[in-house]
């Protein structure tokens, strides 16, 4: 993580120290919460909507932070008695003070983003590259200009690659993010419906997602998902300077990689005649491991390195994770949803073997724009009862997957509830032995008190 004194700090962030004596206490590393403070870390106090970072100083004062930084027309509570930094806006701060530690970094950066997979996507080339090199990533999902920010302000100096999430749900906010970063290799997993509240269409995402081009440091490489229509259909009409590389499964692909049969523990694919592994559940995997798979290639990792990279690969919590109960599974993604991510885990339920009863339990999909109940609806179609012996839906634009399935499914096969207590009660009556219960919902439909309800139920 970041160590510098203050005085330089004042430098990298265009500011002044409080009093000029101050100027040789060093910092190690920085933080914006209170709650998880530590000794010799610099407190950056944001300011947002609904807080104020900066009625936490004396706080972080008496937790050992040596220095902080404040904008310049605060008033300093008399309490406090160590130095600080005035500067025009603390989160600009934060942001300049990320790009200038980037640039004083001897650091390869990769920087990825995409409507689905980018954290998983993350996970595996952080396992893969480590075979080799000291690498180090972005957090769990610290993939905002926030985010961003202290990610790369805790790398360590001894680091030799970072990979650094970027998200999105607006344009420009990638654009800030890149030119934080300034990365050597850029990458879009993949173009969905997610965001569309603001971004409009999946060619305003493509636009959105492309800002990561600005940053991208003029020697270094463009990776894009080969097979998504979305960037095959826009990329032309922008000049790349910069080497691009596309992957797939498609033909026209520069890095192609063929999908071999899949089972309930890892998804397997080929690239010319070596054969590679991940054990991530999903056909979708094939393209989080084929772009891991180029990257390694990239940095000079041999065949062994690779595959012993991804089969340490692992998923975030509650990400297309199955987790084994008493006498049932759970197929837990209820980080979030929307409608290609969706698809990818209905037919992953649809083909995972050894379970006589297979349960969805879906909760709304949110951020989809002025198109939410028709994409909904085109969802619920999705849902095979051929596959799927019952579905259960939860939220009010979930109702639209409820009446879709009704298509499909009888109405003892498929229930629709406004309360999450009573599709609870109802899933517990269902659940038989030897039965997969897949469940999926945004963020903000919290699905996850779903699973906690079941987790030690037993059949």
């Amino acid at each position: 993580m970041i160590e510098r004194c203050l005085d330089h700090i004042a430098k990298m962030v265009d500011g002044e120290i409080s009093d000029p004596k101050y100027s040789h206490i060093k910092i190690n590393g920085v933080s914006i919460d209170s709650r998880t403070i530590k000794k010799d870390s610099l407190y950056i106090p944001i300011v947002g909507e609904k807080f104020d970072g900066r009625i936490f100083i004396e706080e972080c004062q008496n937790a050992g932070a040596p220095a902080f930084l404040i904008d310049k027309n605060y008033k300093i509570p008399k309490s406090i008695n160590i130095p600080y930094i005035k500067v025009e806006d603390t989160q600009k701060a934060l942001r300049d003070l990320a790009r200038a530690y980037r640039q004083e970094l001897d650091i390869k950066i990769i920087a990825i983003t995409g409507s689905n997979g980018k954290t998983t996507s993350k996970n595996i080339i952080h396992s893969v590259l480590s075979e080799k090199y000291k690498v180090e990533k972005t957090h769990g999902n610290l993939n905002n200009e926030i985010g961003v920010p202290l990610t790369i302000l805790d790398f360590n100096e001894d680091t030799d690659i970072g990979v650094v999430e970027m998200g999105t749900d607006d344009f420009g906010e990638i654009s800030v993010l890149t030119n934080i970063a300034l990365p050597d290799m850029a990458m879009i997993t993949n173009i969905g419906d997610a965001h569309l509240l603001k971004l409009k269409s999946r060619e305003g995402i493509a636009k959105a997602k492309l800002e990561i081009l600005e940053g991208l440091k003029d020697d270094g490489k463009f990776l894009y998902n080969g097979d998504d229509e979305i960037l095959k259909k826009v990329l032309p009409s922008y000049d790349i300077k910069q080497e691009t590389i596309s992957f797939g499964i498609g033909e026209n692909v520069d890095f192609k990689v063929v999908p071999k049969e899949h089972t309930n523990t890892s998804t397997n694919f080929s690239y010319k005649d070596e054969i590679y592994s991940v054990p991530l559940l999903g056909s979708h995997q094939v393209y989080n491991g084929a772009l891991a798979v180029l990257i390694g290639k990239i940095f000079d990792l041999s065949f062994d390195e690779i595959n012993k990279g991804l089969s340490k690969s692992s998923n975030n919590a509650n990400r297309n994770e199955l987790v084994e109960r008493n006498g049932f599974d759970i197929l837990d993604d209820a980080y979030k949803s929307n409608p290609q991510s969706l698809k990818q885990g209905l037919e992953l339920a649809g083909f995972l073997d050894g379970y006589s009863n297979k349960i969805v339990v879906l909760g709304d999909m949110l951020e989809l724009g002025d198109d939410e109940l028709n994409l909904h609806y085109k969802s619920g179609l999705d849902i095979d009862p051929k596959k799927i012996n019952y579905c259960l839906f939860f939220g009010p634009l979930s109702k639209q997957m409820y009446k879709a399935s009704l298509e499909n499914f009888p109405k003892e096969r498929s229930f629709y509830f406004d309360k999450k207590d009573d599709l609870i009660d109802k899933l517990k009556l269902l659940i038989t032995k030897y039965s997969l219960v897949f469940v999926k919902g945004s963020r903000g439909v919290h699905m996850e008190e779903v699973i906690e309800a079941i987790y030690d139920f037993r059949v």
